[in-house]
């Protein structure tokens, strides 16, 4: 699910979750967006001040897919993402529900 062009969708893992308690979010971000534009695009979407913003390319990876039907292995590369942990102001909460608009 997207939430705009920019900012591709939240991330919800456990370590991204364990990750609130300290006002932090991981988002899937556009890879040509910059620090200052990602954390213009999040506080104009959900309302917040952000702090801090830190960047991860994470590069592709390989995977085997098995077929049931035809009984082979297929393998495949996933496609590398840019992953941006924003930290916001102390207080403030990002509101999930606004992510499904």
């Amino acid at each position: 699910m997207r939430i705009s062009n920019d900012i591709k969708k939240l991330i919800v893992t456990e370590k991204s979750t364990s990750l609130k308690d300290r006002n932090i979010y991981v988002f899937k971000v556009d890879e040509s967006l910059s620090k200052y534009g990602i954390a213009e695009n999040v506080a104009k979407l959900f309302n917040v001040d952000v702090v801090e913003v830190r960047t991860v390319i994470m590069p592709s990876k390989r995977k085997v897919i098995y077929s049931k039907s035809t009984r082979k292995q297929t393998k495949i590369r996933t496609g590398r993402f840019k992953k941006a942990y924003v930290e916001i102001k102390a207080g403030q909460v990002i509101d999930l529900n606004k992510e499904s608009k």
